[in-house]
């Protein structure tokens, strides 16, 4: 067992059981798409206007 499922078994736990031990295959991957869109989005969409230089 690799030490991130084993720091996310000791996290997940102490979660009252109303969330299943499978839940964790659902909820990282969906963290992670949702942090990638996220920083896609302001890279490319929200780009701060620049002055241009002189």
């Amino acid at each position: 067992m690799s030490f991130s499922t084993y720091y996310m078994h000791l996290i997940f736990a102490r979660i009252p059981s109303l969330l299943n031990s499978d839940l964790i295959l659902y909820i990282v991957p969906a963290l992670t798409i949702l942090i990638l869109f996220l920083s896609l989005k302001i890279m490319f969409f929200n780009t701060p206007k620049l002055r241009k230089a002189k």
